[in-house]
């Protein structure tokens, strides 16, 4: 990510495919500044007249499945937000209890406030201190084996992969989701086609802060230990499995990759070659080699 070249070894299951760091640093924090980790940066936080936060308020209820005319017409006029295909069919409304770990300053609890969600809650460990919104939005300074209650909804988005203790943090992770609710962990997978082409180049290796990288076969051993079982598998990869591990081949850091994107002038993607690389993780993704997916775990 930040060009240090550092070396780390990875220890690969025979059993399952699961990579595993051969030693966690001592100092991990290191690999997280403030100052440089994406997570951390302060969100930009926007402001609407209330008039346009009903409308998009009406407007989730649709994508959320509850049906109205208004809603509908504007669904119609919008392009529906990715996030929509976590929450549809798991009976989320907009007064669910969802809980972010691992989310950083909290930038997509802000974005889902805006939707209408009205019971949203953080937590992450390497923020400086607590984060209160004041508007029904808080980040806690807190690691997994802190957090209390029950959740409808429990999302850990790219935060799995880097914990140390992943079968002891999918136990806790359980207590937290309530009767009926859904706990979904995003994170890169392991036995993906880009792995495969780009090896140690495969931009979402990212060591060391990805201590564990899954596959589907290590997530069902790890839910089965913890009372869970996977519910549902979606792939969810971009091209970026190709244009980051392209860059890194060309030793591109990650922190300057955005200046590689078309249009940027000399030595960055064409439009064409960026186009052919999300079709072509669109065809993984359907093909369920994509290098990130979505799991959706339930308890048994």
């Amino acid at each position: 990510m930040f060009g240090w070249r550092e070396e780390f070894e990875y220890l690969e299951c025979a059993r399952c495919g699961c990579l595993q760091i051969a030693e966690v640093p001592a100092d991990l924090a290191k690999y997280y500044p403030s100052d440089g980790y994406y997570s951390y940066k302060p969100p930009r936080q926007k402001h609407y007249p209330a008039w346009v936060l009903k409308l998009r308020h009406e407007r989730t209820r649709h994508f959320l499945g509850e049906y109205s005319i208004s809603g509908a017409l504007i669904g119609a006029l919008s392009k529906r937000p990715g996030h929509f295909d976590w929450f549809r069919g798991r009976g989320i409304g907009l007064d669910s209890r969802i809980l972010d770990v691992g989310c950083g300053t909290g930038a997509l609890l802000l974005k889902l406030q805006r939707e209408g969600f009205r019971s949203l809650l953080g937590a992450d460990p390497f923020i400086r201190a607590d984060v209160d919104y004041g508007n029904g939005v808080r980040v806690l300074k807190r690691g997994i084996e802190q957090l209390e209650g029950e959740y409808d909804f429990v999302m850990l988005h790219h935060a799995f992969e880097h914990l140390p203790d992943p079968a002891t943090a999918l136990g806790l992770l359980a207590r937290r989701v309530a009767t009926g609710g859904t706990l979904l962990l995003r994170f890169p997978v392991a036995d993906s086609e880009a792995r495969s082409k780009y090896g140690i180049n495969w931009v979402n290796w990212d060591a060391p802060r990805h201590l564990f990288l899954h596959t589907e076969r290590s997530m069902r051993l790890l839910a089965e230990g913890a009372g869970l079982r996977i519910a549902d598998v979606l792939y969810d990869s971009s091209g970026q499995q190709f244009t980051s591990s392209e860059l890194y081949l060309r030793g591109v850091p990650y922190v300057e990759h955005g200046k590689y994107r078309p249009g940027h002038g000399a030595g960055a993607f064409s439009q064409a070659e960026w186009d052919r690389y999300q079709a072509q993780a669109a065809e993984l993704n359907r093909r369920r080699k994509g290098d990130s997916a979505c799991f959706f775990l339930r308890p048994r």
